[in-house]
């Protein structure tokens, strides 16, 4: 086989692989919305149903009467959102301190805190859970976003690599004008870096979009439930709805994750990559 074959022939091969793993990716959210528009009878058929032969509205309409959907989507929505800010904005502000100022021992410290990603989070659970009972905020929303406006490694790591990248002619010059770090920072720095500090902000909120265990261990009331917990508690009660309903609950709490996904995925992926290549 000639190479000018080859070329077109491996491309076509690793189209289709892709178009396969994306099929495997997109069945489970396929099924699921198609599960929510089914009557309870159709759910369980053999063999199933690949296609629908009848829709119904009426699980959305019963679920949204047992289920608070849009309180819990406030309060997911409030956390994520606080937390992603927070995480961004102190991220940044360190990964700065890393990339681009010089200090004694800057090196060594910047290798502590990207170890510190290896550590699992549930390491910290216990020494969490009673600080926030001593400050009395247990309970609360506000575990859930705190925390991330001191730490988060890997971001912290992600925006170094995209400050380093940054040519330091620009600082130069911008020094030589009067300015110090801290204008650096906000005028040149930040301006250049909006796609990582873009891609670092849906990271985090996607990540704690669906995160389940978090407020499972610090949201006892169920006034601050989040959308995670709550379908966990929809799952887990003593009266448990058909599993249509649970569908359409489940359906309704991805979706809005997936809308911020396709409208963004170009930032979050130009983000990235620009600082993997940086």
């Amino acid at each position: 086989m000639t190479m000018t074959l080859r070329k077109p022939l491996a491309g076509a091969l690793l189209s289709l692989l892709m178009v396969a793993l994306a099929l495997v990716f997109v069945f489970p959210f396929y099924w699921m919305a198609l599960t929510s528009l089914k009557s309870q009878g159709h759910v369980y058929t053999r063999p199933p149903e690949w296609l629908p032969t009848f829709f119904t509205t009426g699980n959305y309409k019963e679920v949204l009467a047992i289920f608070p959907f849009f309180r819990y989507l406030g309060n997911t929505a409030y956390a994520a959102f606080l937390s992603a800010v927070g995480q961004t904005l102190c991220s940044a502000m360190a990964a700065y301190a890393f990339a681009r100022m010089r200090w004694k021992g800057r090196d060594a410290f910047f290798l502590v805190t990207i170890s510190t990603m290896i550590i699992p989070t549930s390491v910290f659970a216990i020494p969490w859970y009673l600080l926030y009972w001593k400050v009395g905020i247990l309970g609360t929303l506000t575990p859930l976003w705190l925390p991330y406006w001191f730490q988060h490694p890997f971001i912290i790591f992600l925006l170094t690599q995209f400050f380093r990248g940054i040519p330091e002619s620009l600082s130069d010059a911008a020094r030589i004008d009067g300015a110090n770090d801290y204008g650096i920072f906000l005028k040149i720095i930040v301006p250049l870096a909006k796609p990582a500090l873009f891609a670092s902000f849906l990271l985090h909120f996607i990540f704690m979009w669906k995160n389940l265990m978090i407020p499972l261990m610090y949201i006892n009331n169920e006034k601050f439930f989040t959308l995670s917990v709550g379908l966990q508690t929809l799952l887990g009660g003593t009266v448990k709805p058909p599993f249509s309903q649970v569908m359409a609950a489940a359906f309704m709490a991805s979706l809005p994750l997936v809308i911020v996904f396709l409208l963004f995925k170009k930032w979050i992926f130009t983000g990235i990559a620009a600082s993997s290549l940086k």
